[in-house]
């Protein structure tokens, strides 16, 4: 489950490492949230996510983890509602309305991340 997280929040540094800075079309994005777990025990703490988005040109994203791993996924959809993308890892959806970002791992855990513009 760490190895998870920290994939991810590398993925998420990389992608805003490589976005071009000054670009007009560059989007970025601070998320913060945490895995949700089902069937959470009292004891056990749920873990925190932080990561840094850049979406370029709306065909380009780059995700920066606190960790300093960035990661470029591949965009497998993008309207006016949602954005779609995947890593090896993990499957992410950013809803542009609410700010929300969902990453669905393929070890079946889920994160939830509210992003506010950076």
């Amino acid at each position: 489950m760490m190895q998870v997280i920290r994939l991810l929040v590398g993925s998420l540094i990389l992608l805003a490492t490589l976005a071009t800075p000054g670009s007009a079309a560059e989007e970025k994005f601070s998320c913060k949230g945490e895995i949700i777990q089902g069937m959470t025990k009292p004891a056990v703490q749920s873990k925190q996510v932080a990561l840094n988005v850049t979406l370029i040109d709306k065909s380009r994203l780059s995700i920066k983890a606190e960790d300093g791993q960035v990661v470029v996924p591949r965009i497998t959809s993008n309207n006016k509602i949602q954005l779609r993308f995947a890593t090896k890892d993990y499957v992410g959806e950013y809803f542009h309305y609410t700010g929300d970002l969902m990453l669905i791992y393929s070890s079946g855990l889920l994160a939830r991340l509210n992003c506010s513009g950076a």
